[in-house]
């Protein structure tokens, strides 16, 4: 890897972090340590990917703008909770909440492109939170994209194995599907964790 090269490797590694895509980030990093392993400024960037991953991802507004949002969205504001969540996404691109109260909003009004392509914009930044693939199955279900919509209330479940709505949600799609046998099986765990939680 030539000295120019390696610049421009760092400089395009930067330009991921800003856009929340630290995996691409990282192996940009571990690239250049692998044909110079002193570099100063790969190791600084990996250093901070490793130690500021969770600020990273939790970077957003405050939890008072996060509170006002929902309390417009629970008072049934849902086009002024998607204008300011909008804007709030262009300040704050990588806050998954923000994202998902965006895409609540979204499908509320019925708009189930947007609240998808948001629930998905959830589920990159915060690979580990439920809520956002359950969020997600729900709108590719709404969308006729039934695998699509098992697979990410599977990534639910895997995440909160006791999330009794992903499993009842996941046995209305694969009734859908005619997978009888399995719908009745998620139904059960549906059941049975609602009833282990209460």
């Amino acid at each position: 890897m030539a000295k120019l090269s390696v610049e421009r490797t760092l400089v395009k590694a930067k330009s991921h972090i800003k856009r929340g895509e630290l995996a691409e980030a990282r192996k940009l990093y571990s690239a250049v340590l692998s044909s110079f392993p002193n570099n100063k400024k790969a190791q600084q960037g990996l250093d901070s990917l490793a130690g500021g991953y969770n600020s990273v991802v939790k970077q957003g507004p405050s939890q008072a703008v996060i509170g006002q949002l929902i309390n417009l969205y629970n008072q049934g504001q849902l086009e002024v909770v998607v204008e300011q969540a909008q804007n709030l996404t262009v300040q704050y691109p990588v806050s998954f909440m923000v994202w998902n109260i965006l895409g609540a909003a979204n499908k509320g009004l019925g708009r189930i492109v947007e609240a998808t392509n948001a629930f998905m914009h959830v589920t990159k930044y915060n690979p580990n939170f439920p809520d956002g693939f359950s969020n997600l199955g729900s709108t590719l279900a709404d969308q006729g994209k039934l695998d699509e919509a098992i697979t990410a209330y599977k990534r639910a479940i895997r995440l909160k194995p006791n999330y009794f709505e992903a499993y009842n949600n996941m046995g209305v799609a694969l009734r859908r599907q005619e997978k009888l046998e399995a719908s009745i099986n998620s139904y059960k765990k549906s059941t049975f964790t609602k009833a282990r939680l209460y």
